[in-house]
C-alpha cells in the first residue's frame, strides 16, 4: 500500500506534468490572473510586495498610485513564472530551451568558462531563475545550492526534477557547501542565489537599505580564487526570455568581506534594475534588520522595533 507521502509526490508530479504540457502563452496567461487577483484580495505576497516596493522603489516609482500599479504589475510578474515553472522543470528540454532567446554579452561567460579558474554565477531571484537549469546546458554542467523543500513530498518531486540536466544540486548543508568548494577548486561552474536572508550576515545596502547578506559568496571567492558573473533570466515583452551575463564590480574579490557582499548585492540590484518588475519583491528580504530599526512586514499587527 502506497504512503501518504509516496501518494502525495505522485498526485504533485501528475499535476506538475499536465500543467508542463500547457503552451507557453497559456501558462503565462493563468500566470497573469493569479497575479490580478492576488493584488485585488490584497494577499500576503501583496502585502509583502508593496512594502518592499515603498521602502526601496519610492524615490523612483512616485505616489502612492504609482507604487500600487508596480506592484501589481510585480505579482502579475511572479504570477507568470509560478505558471511556467512546471514546464521548465519536466517539459520536453528542447522546446523549453527554445524559450531564452537572445543571451546578452555571452562573450564574457564563454571567457570565464574556458579560464583555468573556477566560476561562480550569483542568480538573482527575478524573471524565471530555474530556468537558468536549462540555460546552462548548453555550456557544461555546474553544482548548484538549493534550500530542500520542507514537505517531505515535495523533496521525492525536486530530487527528479533537479537533476534532470545532468546538473549537480547540493542541499545547504556543510556537506553541500563542501562540494560547492571542491566544484570550484576544481575548475567547474558552481551557482547561488544570494538575495535570501540567511541565518548569519552582514548587513549591507540592497536598493538602499540595510539588508542581511549571506557572506558565502564573498568567502567562496576567496578561498578559491574563482571568477564571478551575475546572470539573470529576464522575460520579454513577446514572454520569451533572455539571459544577461554581468561583470561585478572589482571590489567584490576584495579581501575585506563586508566590501566583498556589498559588491555582491550591488550585483544583484544591477540584474534587478533591467527588469525592476520582475525582481521577487514579495519575497521578505527585510525580515531582519539592524537593531532600533523599524520592522516592515507588521500587518494588522501594531508597530515594532527590532
Amino acid at each position: 500500500m502506497l504512503s501518504v507521502v509516496k501518494l502525495t509526490a505522485s498526485l504533485v508530479q501528475i499535476l506538475l506534468y499536465l500543467l508542463s504540457l500547457l503552451p507557453r502563452k497559456f501558462s503565462q496567461r493563468l500566470g497573469t490572473l493569479a497575479g490580478m487577483l492576488n493584488a485585488k484580495l490584497n494577499s500576503r505576497s501583496a502585502r509583502v510586495t508593496r512594502a518592499n516596493v515603498d521602502l526601496c522603489l519610492t524615490p523612483q516609482a512616485g505616489n502612492s498610485a504609482d507604487n500600487d500599479k508596480f506592484s501589481t504589475q510585480s505579482l502579475i510578474e511572479t504570477g507568470k513564472t509560478l505558471m511556467e515553472t512546471p514546464a521548465v522543470w519536466l517539459g520536453d528540454i528542447e522546446r523549453i530551451d527554445g524559450w531564452i532567446q537572445v543571451v546578452h554579452n555571452e562573450a564574457l561567460l564563454r571567457e570565464h568558462l574556458n579560464d583555468s579558474t573556477g566560476l561562480l554565477v550569483l542568480l538573482p531571484h527575478m524573471g524565471n531563475w530555474e530556468l537558468f537549469n536549462v540555460f546552462y546546458r548548453r555550456y557544461g554542467q555546474m553544482t548548484a545550492l538549493y534550500q530542500p523543500p520542507r514537505q517531505d513530498y515535495m523533496q521525492k518531486v525536486m530530487q527528479k526534477v533537479r537533476v534532470r540536466h545532468g546538473n549537480h544540486m547540493v542541499p545547504t548543508t556543510r556537506s553541500g557547501l563542501k562540494q560547492l568548494y571542491k566544484t570550484l577548486r576544481e575548475g567547474g561552474t558552481a551557482v547561488i542565489l544570494p538575495d535570501q536572508v540567511p541565518a548569519t550576515g552582514q548587513f549591507v545596502p540592497f536598493f538602499g537599505q540595510p539588508a542581511l547578506t549571506d557572506v558565502l559568496a564573498s568567502r567562496l571567492l576567496k578561498k578559491t580564487g574563482a571568477k564571478v558573473l551575475g546572470i539573470a533570466m529576464v522575460r520579454s515583452d513577446e514572454g520569451l526570455f533572455d539571459a544577461h551575463v554581468l561583470a561585478p564590480d572589482s571590489s567584490i574579490y576584495e579581501a575585506d568581506e563586508v566590501t566583498s557582499i556589498r559588491a555582491v548585492n550591488d550585483l544583484m540590484q544591477t540584474c534587478a534594475e533591467i527588469a525592476p518588475k520582475q525582481y521577487q519583491w514579495e519575497y521578505k528580504r527585510f525580515r531582519e534588520r539592524p537593531a532600533g530599526s523599524k520592522k516592515i512586514y507588521r500587518f494588522n499587527k501594531p508597530s515594532g522595533v527590532h
